[in-house]
């Protein structure tokens, strides 16, 4: 009856770690952005060491939104870096899942983000729910596939 005052587990992002570079040279004091969205907006930044390497911890949080039978939220996560005066998304997903998705933590755990490529598209294969593949969109690539 009071389901709806109950709080319930959201994962909104894996630990990330990552790498920017530009022409292969490591980036550092740059300020990495991360804008996660679930019932409402979570932001943090993390700088750059001297090898270019950037860090954020793991985000959870406890939400009654999932005990709406009427909620459609989704769970948005941006990581994007300003450098000379441009903005780069260097990844960009949306997903309804409110639990953790091992290809996201796998790919976000060893970032390789290369300010001169191209943003691209990427699909990642969705254990957890295999007939709905992942999408990305972004400048950074997982170290390994």
């Amino acid at each position: 009856m009071f389901g709806w005052l109950k709080r319930y587990d959201v994962h909104l992002c894996p630990e990330v770690r990552g790498i920017i570079s530009n022409n292969g040279e490591p980036l550092a004091g740059l300020r990495v952005y991360r804008e996660l969205d679930y019932d409402r907006a979570y932001s943090d930044s993390a700088i750059t060491d001297a090898q270019g390497r950037f860090f954020f911890a793991e985000k959870n949080i406890r939400s009654r939104l999932p005990g709406n039978m009427l909620d459609q939220s989704t769970v948005r996560q941006v990581l994007s870096v300003d450098y000379q005066q441009k903005t780069y998304v260097l990844w960009y997903s949306s997903t309804p899942s409110l639990q953790p998705h091992s290809a996201f933590q796998q790919a976000l755990s060893d970032l390789q983000c290369e300010l001169s490529s191209p943003e691209q598209h990427m699909v990642f294969a969705n254990e957890e729910y295999p007939d709905h593949p992942l999408g990305v969109v972004g400048i950074c690539k997982p170290a390994s596939p």
